[in-house]
């Protein structure tokens, strides 16, 4: 008999280490490592069959096959790179309540033939929220499952279009342990992934998601998936937004918005904003585009600086890195003189997503300089570039792109980074305006638009 191996495995980054601990040395966790024997699995690795040798031609003409569209889904099959390829195997994480199941559901519309495998409904709570969003598919089947044996005895026999599990914390095979530990989830997902590998079926997996925003279970899981998304809701009532964070087929970044109504999940495409337009501008506030993959989303910055009353002033930022305030901070304070270390200073990010690009310097330092000095902005306007530590604006990548979803958005005036071109600073045109500055110090120098347009 062999002799049984254990090892253990911290269950919110993944490692694995040979004795037990109580922190976790990678990600610093307490009582996070989870007993797991691996004798089976190598057993079956052992068992496997000898690999074969491919020319690169043959795999070319192999994998010239065609991506399945989830119409009408279509911002979905952009996030998948165009449509969801054979064979691969797609991961959703996302809170409880925020739509994961609806979107599930969404995927029937494109009539389809899916078998939807369920661990935490039953078949017929699945069919009564079907019904009421007015899913109408005949070849939706429904399956009401925990054990991993079953389900793969199952789906080894029957031809299917797409395979959704909801959800892998759920699903156990035989052994010992429950469903939901760390080797649970490793074995389980092991056999599924490669299940939709030798049979070609695309397949979606929905996961948990632990306090942190993080996917529960090994972080083996995200690594052996091909593409991984993210389902959030961040405070916006009925929008909810998907974030690609991996993708094999496609490119990663990418985001796709919807609205939650009583009908199900409709998509905002990429022209529609979800600020009001009418909302915008007066004093600290302006319009960023932020790139986000291939699209441009519509974020706008208000910024509020008033007096600390004692010597150390607070900065609190919402939807934004708190450094990132600290540094446009020192910018100014360098730069003008005005002591900011003696005011409070607030920004609130308003579109759905993080402030995370970093031509949104130029944008972030208008807005904080507009409430400096009590000056109002437009509403129509919007800003762009890098700002390095010396106070220099650099051009913004993207430019293109972004001033064309901005003139989609109705926003014709920019306040942009120098063009390494070398046009002039201020340049007119039939759409619009565009202000070109080269150092933050030229903002305040050449102050013809005055900050009112």
């Amino acid at each position: 008999m062999a002799k049984k191996k254990i090892e253990y495995v911290c269950s919110e980054c993944g490692d694995t280490f040979l004795r037990w601990m109580g922190q976790c040395p990678s990600c610093k966790t307490w009582n996070s490592m989870k007993e797991m024997d691996v004798s089976t699995e190598e057993n079956v690795l052992r068992k496997s069959p000898p690999g074969q040798l491919k020319s690169i031609s043959s795999i070319a003409m192999e994998e010239s096959r065609q991506r399945m569209s989830l119409s009408p889904l279509v911002e979905f099959d952009r996030l998948l790179g165009g449509g969801a390829v054979p064979g691969s195997v797609v991961l959703l994480g996302g809170e409880p309540g925020v739509g994961k199941s609806t979107l599930l559901l969404e995927l029937a519309r494109s009539g389809k033939k899916i078998v939807y495998v369920t661990g935490e409904e039953s078949d017929r709570q699945i069919a009564e929220r079907a019904r009421r969003l007015g899913v109408d598919n005949p070849h939706l089947f429904i399956m009401q499952e925990n054990s991993l044996d079953t389900i793969l005895s199952v789906l080894e026999t029957d031809v299917a279009d797409m395979i959704i599990i909801d959800s892998i914390q759920t699903v156990f095979p035989s052994g010992p342990s429950g469903s939901g530990s760390v080797s649970t989830i490793k074995e389980a997902s092991r056999q599924l992934i490669d299940l939709a590998k030798r049979r070609e079926i695309p397949m979606i997996i929905t996961g948990h998601v632990t306090k942190d925003g993080q996917i529960a279970g090994p972080k083996l899981l995200e690594h052996s998936v091909d593409v991984v998304l993210y389902f959030e809701s961040q405070n916006w009532g009925q929008y909810r937004f998907i974030k690609s964070v991996k993708n094999r087929y496609g490119s990663t970044g990418e985001i796709a918005i919807y609205e939650m109504t009583a009908a199900g999940l409709k998509e905002i495409p990429s022209h529609v904003s979800l600020i009001p337009m009418e909302e915008t501008g007066g004093i600290g506030s302006i319009l960023f585009p932020q790139v986000e993959g291939s699209r441009v989303t519509l974020m706008e910055i208000q910024v509020l600086v008033t007096p600390a009353g004692y010597s150390n002033g607070r900065r609190i930022g919402e939807n934004i890195d708190v450094s990132r305030i600290h540094l446009i901070a020192a910018i100014i304070e360098k730069n003008f003189g005005y002591h900011l270390s003696e005011k409070d200073i607030f920004v609130r990010v308003r579109g759905g997503s993080r402030l995370e690009d970093s031509a949104a310097d130029l944008a972030l330092f208008v807005a904080m300089l507009s409430s400096v000095l009590d000056i109002p902005l437009p509403g129509a306007w919007a800003a762009a570039g890098e700002i390095s530590l010396t106070g220099k604006i650099r051009y913004p990548s993207h430019d293109e792109n972004r001033r064309h979803s901005l003139r989609q958005f109705g926003v014709n005036h920019f306040i942009w980074g120098k063009d390494p071109s070398g046009k002039a600073e201020k340049v007119m045109n039939k759409t619009g305006r565009i202000f070109y500055y080269e150092h933050v110090k030229n903002i305040l120098e050449n102050h013809q638009f005055s900050f009112t347009g």
